[in-house]
């Protein structure tokens, strides 16, 4: 017995088999492929729940080990602002451009409430990224790691993107909060010690904040959508990372 997931096309469904492929060869936990049709993947059933505010810390520990790997074996030459070619799964796009497009939309067409950052300001911290290090990015909701009595498994594999180091660390931390609301007392710390811990490249309190303004801009539009039922800016005042 297993779970099943559609795609639009044949190549996204080839991609996400590729992409499961790398992150289960870097050792993140994922579910085995039972069958691959041509718009549909088969996995393995795992039983288990939704990552909780609980266990983001965990969570981030596994983020940053997958990071550090996905760094030493594959993207330590890659530039954040230029497409390359990833072995295994082809043409991964920039982390900049498609970033900035987005936010320059959403902001400017007032789909954000209460941005804490103008989108110049947005715009310089992602253009600001060009040279750091790369990791990757991986939609980190808490939806999309599955808590089992054994691990923790990751249970989407669709579009991948290099990004800086944190930033899914970021996704995680703004999306666990539209999810369940307010985040325990210094959850934000505890997940970034936890992160650091695993990467060569530490995130500093400030990074992070930036970094998850930057996925308010981008998420806000899917508010009341996908168990998003809370906003950010009513929520960052609750969250310290130092």
């Amino acid at each position: 017995m297993g779970f099943a997931k559609q795609y639009r096309t044949a190549e996204a469904a080839s991609r996400a088999v590729a992409q499961h492929a790398w992150l289960d060869a870097l050792g993140m936990p994922v579910p085995d492929l039972i069958a691959h049709h041509p718009q549909v993947l088969e996995f393995q059933y795992l039983p288990g729940r939704h990552a909780l505010p609980d266990d983001v810390p965990a969570v981030a520990r596994l983020l940053g080990q997958t990071h550090a790997a996905a760094h030493q074996v594959a993207l330590h030459s890659v530039r954040l602002d230029q497409g390359f070619d990833l072995p295994g799964i082809g043409r991964m796009s920039a982390f900049t451009a498609s970033r900035i497009a987005r936010v320059r939309h959403n902001m400017g067409a007032a789909m954000v409430p209460g941005p804490a950052l103008s989108i110049d300001r947005a715009v310089h911290i992602i253009e600001a990224s060009a040279d750091e290090p790369a990791a990757f990015y991986k939609d980190s909701n808490p939806r999309n790691f599955l808590i089992t009595p054994t691990t923790i498994t990751a249970v989407d594999f669709d579009d991948l993107t290099p990004a800086p180091f944190a930033y899914d660390l970021a996704k995680l931390l703004v999306t666990t909060a539209m999810t369940h609301g307010p985040l325990p007392a210094g959850l934000s710390a505890k997940a970034l010690a936890a992160y650091n811990v695993e990467t060569p490249y530490r995130c500093s309190p400030d990074r992070l904040a930036d970094w998850m303004e930057i996925h308010h801009i981008l998420t806000s539009p899917y508010l009341g959508r996908n168990g998003y039922t809370h906003s950010w800016h009513t929520l960052r005042r609750n969250e310290r990372t130092e």
